[in-house]
């Protein structure tokens, strides 16, 4: 697993379904062109821990716009995915249970899927009709690119002051756990405006 958590430093982990090294020579080359065809333009500004991402996160599947704002306060996790990817699957339903839990007041999970089209996007909304996700569509990978997605499962975890606390890439089911404790821990620090309350 690529990781990246406050503090800046990037984290590693021995279960990994996707990592990014260097390949030499032509066959390189062509495939870090096909991996930039895949993933689209990159984005201006490429979001790290520590930033403000961007407020408008498109719509979700019931049609209502999503902004980040709107969530201030709470933990937030914006999960990258595509139903072909297998991590993924088994990641929604640990998410949505954590959720659960934690209750919306606390912590608000958004599944965006990854480059399917709008047929597979509304069967994955009937797929998903009895779990308490908001499910949002990027097609075009345009919310991919802004945060750097290349390769999925990819998870951005935004802490209670709004800012990115995580940046986790390619990880296994393994991983679940130790990510669960993190987001958990991140409640216990306080958001900024709770210091003058």
């Amino acid at each position: 697993m690529r990781s990246t958590t406050q503090g800046g430093r990037p984290g590693t982990s021995g279960s990994s379904i996707h990592r990014h090294g260097r390949r030499g020579g032509f066959f390189g080359s062509l495939l870090m062109m096909c991996m930039s065809l895949a993933v689209g333009p990159a984005s201006a500004h490429t979001i790290k821990v520590g930033d403000v991402p961007p407020d408008d996160l498109g719509k979700a599947a019931a049609g209502d716009p999503v902004h980040l704002s709107s969530y201030r306060g709470k933990i937030v996790i914006i999960s990258f995915w595509a139903s072909w990817c297998n991590p993924c699957r088994k990641e929604l339903p640990v998410l949505a249970g954590m959720q659960q839990q934690a209750t919306r007041e606390r912590m608000v999970v958004l599944a965006v899927n990854w480059g399917q089209n709008t047929d597979q996007f509304r069967q994955i909304v009937k797929t998903f009709s009895k779990v308490d996700l908001t499910l949002i569509s990027d097609e075009e990978r345009r919310l991919g690119a802004r945060y750097n997605v290349k390769g999925i499962p990819h998870m951005v975890i935004i802490g209670r002051d709004g800012k990115v606390a995580a940046i986790h890439e390619g990880y296994a089911e393994e991983e679940f756990p130790h990510l669960a404790d993190e987001i958990n821990a991140l409640w216990s620090k306080t958001a900024p405006d709770d210091e003058h309350s």
